[in-house]
């Protein structure tokens, strides 16, 4: 098991380093053709204008350059270069990749078993207890049942406000008409008469 794990990360990263390997030499073949772009604008020039107003108007154009990229980092947060906590950054992990992490923490707690490595045995063991916990397996029945409940309340209260919100929205867009006050009903009306008298 150990074997095909470190079979498994081995190629793993081989894969990511011929890959970086790729964008590198994509990064240094783009680079060089930047050069040479630069060169021939700069002979162009050069034989327009002459050398010295051909490096003078490069180097001032370079110039220019970075200061637009200045300009544009010095607008720009200084909080969103800071790292953020770890707990921003990673999203809450799905049952899968906790199965997957008690598959690995138990292989890991087996070959240090295996080699008597006991603070190595301890510490696969202790993860495998977080992932365990993780997936509810020590969770109470009653723990289980109030955390559903509480789950179940909280999807309710969202249907809630979004129907709220919902009808909000039609009686903003339909109006119902408010009784006209010209109309007068007859008070000897009687709506029923009609079917007292068929059934005379």
């Amino acid at each position: 098991m150990i074997d095909q794990l470190t079979d498994a990360l081995t190629e793993l990263a081989k894969a990511a380093a011929a890959k970086l390997a790729v964008f590198a030499m994509i990064g240094v073949v783009l680079l060089i053709g930047i050069g040479f772009l630069l060169a021939a604008a700069f002979m162009a020039v050069a034989a327009k204008f002459g050398a010295i107003a051909a490096a003078v108007a490069f180097g001032l154009g370079m110039i220019v350059l970075a200061l637009v990229g200045l300009a544009i980092m010095m607008q720009r947060d200084p909080g969103e270069f800071i790292a953020r906590p770890a707990a921003e950054q990673k999203p809450a992990r799905t049952e899968d990749d906790v199965v997957f992490d008690l598959l690995i923490h138990a292989a890991t707690a087996g070959y240090a078993t295996g080699q008597g490595n006991k603070p190595g045995m301890q510490s696969g063991l202790e993860q495998m207890v977080d992932d365990l916990n993780a997936l509810g397996v020590f969770d109470r029945p009653s723990q289980k049942a109030e955390k559903a409940a509480r789950e179940a309340q909280a999807q309710a209260e969202e249907h809630a406000k979004a129907a709220a919100a919902a009808a909000a929205t039609a009686a903003a867009q339909h109006p119902t008409p408010e009784p006209s006050a010209g109309l007068d009903v007859d008070p000897k009306f009687d709506p029923t008469a009609d079917i007292k008298m068929a059934g005379r």
